[in-house]
């Protein structure tokens, strides 16, 4: 169950299952759109349907909750993936594990690529530009602190200034960062939650004629960012690698090791999450990755 669309989670699922020459998976798709009520239908209907087990990408940490208490009930196992729940209860506790990328480690990532450049131009007391998305919660608030504490451990005197983008997409940033350019004159490095959080700064950038001066960073992977750093933009030093082919293919084998009757940890480890930068891009096929957006 998909909230958000990832075709390469998808892949990753049905090239897993190949593994598993004892067991017939039978697989059915839906996004959810980002959001609620779409996804709560999908849910009850597959329910109706019969389905043994579910990984769901949830739209938020909270809303889908109590459908999944409701399938839990009915004998359904349940995996969360990419966005962990916080429940108000123990009892609402009903999923298996969580499969998500450790995103505290992703904004360590992005500041580390932030540090190196900051340096290597000899900047010692940076301003630097997070666009967050307070919809996401705990996912969004760990990349913030994974890259404001990386960088501060660096630059104590660092100037790090968190926007939160209530909409999330890629104008609602544009516009939001234009503000932000409006009042702060200078910015060294921005980098937020997602790739359209960034590309939206970096189009308000070129539209203020500050892109030459802005160091990116994008997060999660995106195929106009790779191109960017493919094409050696200086503009772009990097992009945090949050790859759903090996999310789908974890979320499928901790869901197949539930219903054998598995009692998984509370989280279900994945890679850490991986920087392309200028000098290892060769090195990445990104070109044929289907699910890049």
């Amino acid at each position: 169950m998909l909230g958000h669309g990832f075709l390469g989670t998808m892949e990753g699922m049905e090239e897993e299952a190949k593994n598993y020459d004892d067991k017939v998976v039978t697989f059915e798709f839906h996004d959810g759109q980002n959001d609620i009520n779409t996804q709560i239908n999908q849910l009850e209907n597959m329910a109706q349907k019969g389905i043994d087990g579910l990984v769901i990408f949830p739209t938020d940490t909270k809303a889908i909750i109590p459908t999944m208490v409701k399938l839990h009930e009915q004998g359904i196992k349940i995996v969360v993936g990419d966005y962990p729940q916080t429940p108000d209860s123990e009892d609402e506790i009903v999923w298996e594990t969580f499969v998500g990328h450790d995103f505290k480690a992703m904004g360590e990532v992005a500041g580390r690529i932030a540090v190196a450049d900051l340096k290597e131009r000899g900047i010692e007391e940076p301003t630097v530009v997070y666009l967050s998305l307070p919809s996401s919660g705990e996912a969004s608030n760990d990349r913030f602190e994974g890259f404001s504490q990386t960088i501060k451990k660096e630059f104590p005197n660092a100037n790090i200034i968190e926007e939160g983008d209530s909409e999330g997409s890629r104008n609602s940033s544009q516009t939001l960062f234009e503000n932000v350019l409006q009042r702060q004159k200078e910015v060294d490095i921005v980098s937020g939650h997602n790739d359209s959080l960034v590309l939206g700064a970096y189009s308000a950038a070129i539209s203020s004629g500050k892109d030459k001066d802005i160091r990116f960073i994008g997060m999660a992977g995106d195929k106009e960012v790779l191109k960017h750093i493919q094409d050696g933009n200086e503009s772009w030093i990097g992009e945090v690698l949050q790859d759903p082919v090996v999310l789908g293919e974890t979320a499928l084998k901790a869901l197949l090791e539930s219903l054998d009757g598995a009692e998984l940890d509370e989280r279900y480890p994945l890679p850490e999450p991986e920087a392309i930068i200028p000098d290892n891009i060769s090195d990445y096929d990104w070109e044929n990755w289907e699910w890049l957006g």
